[in-house]
């Protein structure tokens, strides 16, 4: 019992204690041209710099009241991981030397302006000659974009936490989302317990309706991924903003991979368990409990992850990683039983105990298979024995 609650919490909080990254703005069109009517600077600071102080209270107070909304000053705190990494794709962006990089930093028409002497005495003059000719785009910096939102929903929420205000936004869906997300975490705290994987009910489930839950999974990760492939928009019904969703950062993985195609993956790879388990019979095919499950639990739990971004980190819902969420959530439970069950023996075999009973089970299924052709034929010699008599005895 100790051993299923240690390992739900860690992998809840492995994927639920990741830190929530700034979503990247749906309304912000990349740099396009100019004028733009202001000036933009992406301004590079640090609450441990002194001379990132100096300039915030001497320098820019002045500027900023002179030229209003015509001046846009990015503020990037160096010290938050998307600050962190923003600041270093500057540097190697505009080729800053070495003994150059540091803060206070500021990015201006792609001219750098580093330290308390360089910025005062040259920032002035530039907000003037670029105001002359109708102002400035944003730097090219790669994710600049996201700095660009945060921002705005800073000024957004005001003094508010961002959470809620992202929630608000689509409220009607992101109800749903955060409903359905508590939902999950309680079962997923729930299939620690044994009264739940062992319920006669779940074993009673039909494996066509397992297969079936599976395929609509499927079903909705193939339609996703068509959408991200061909860059289509996405049908998303009454409520919910769906393309949303799938524009933010969080529709790819680590960069390159479309969340919709490890859907696909993982949803594939457990009907191929199935079709292996049932059917095909194979080398260890009992492996397939085990296998089933953590698959299953792995979707699961990372579907938590999934729900929980849509409202309070995206802020907005997408009504088919719900049905996604809800389908994986049911082949976790349909699964708990046997994949419970398979861990517990794991647990008390070790591996090379566990891997010698699966051989003994596929010998056991090799003999029963291939004795079944006999027995039948048996019966029907003893069906047709018996008809012969009866019709024997009738004549008589």
């Amino acid at each position: 019992m100790k051993f299923r609650i240690r390992l739900l919490f860690v992998l809840l909080g492995l994927l639920l204690g990741t830190p929530p990254l700034p979503t990247l703005a749906q309304d912000i069109d990349s740099p396009t041209g100019m004028p733009t009517g202001q000036v933009r600077v992406v301004y590079f600071t640090s609450p441990l710099c002194s001379f990132c102080q100096q300039v915030e209270e001497r320098d820019l107070p002045p500027l900023e009241a002179r030229y209003g909304d015509s001046l846009y000053i990015l503020r990037v705190d160096t010290t938050t991981s998307l600050g962190q990494r923003l600041f270093q794709t500057a540097w190697e962006q505009y080729a800053v030397p070495l003994e150059r990089r540091g803060t206070p930093a500021m990015i201006i028409n792609e001219t750098v302006l580093v330290g308390a002497v360089e910025i005062p005495t040259q920032l002035p003059g530039l907000i003037a000659d670029l105001l002359a000719v109708g102002g400035n785009d944003w730097p090219t910096i790669p994710g600049l974009e996201e700095a660009i939102t945060l921002d705005a929903e800073i000024e957004e929420a005001d003094g508010r936490p961002l959470w809620r205000v992202r929630f608000l936004r689509d409220l009607p869906a992101n109800a749903i989302s955060a409903a359905l997300l508590v939902l999950m975490i309680v079962l997923a705290l729930a299939l620690a317990r044994p009264a739940l994987w062992r319920s006669q009910f779940l074993t009673r489930v039909p494996l066509w309706v397992k297969l079936g839950i599976a395929l609509i999974g499927l079903g909705v990760a193939l339609y996703l991924l068509n959408v991200e492939v061909t860059e289509t928009e996405v049908f998303c019904g009454p409520i919910g903003e769906c393309n949303v969703v799938q524009g933010s950062r969080y529709a790819i993985l680590l960069g390159f991979l479309p969340m919709a195609l490890l859907g696909v993956i993982g949803y594939a790879a457990i009907l191929a368990t199935y079709v292996y388990e049932q059917w095909l019979r194979g080398p260890y095919a009992g492996a397939m409990l085990l296998v089933r499950f953590l698959l299953a639990a792995f979707g699961f739990l990372f579907s938590i992850w999934l729900t929980y971004l849509q409202p309070f980190v995206i802020g907005a819902t997408c009504i088919w990683c719900l049905i996604s969420a809800v389908t994986m959530t049911l082949t976790a439970l349909l699964n708990a039983e046997s994949g419970w069950g398979a861990l517990q023996t794991l647990q008390k075999r070790g591996w090379k105990g566990y891997l010698r009973m699966l051989q003994r089970e596929t010998r056991r299924t090799a003999v029963a298979v291939a004795a079944a052709p006999v027995e039948r034929l048996s019966a029907t010699s003893s069906r047709r024995s018996d008809a012969r008599k009866r019709s024997g005895r009738r004549r008589r």
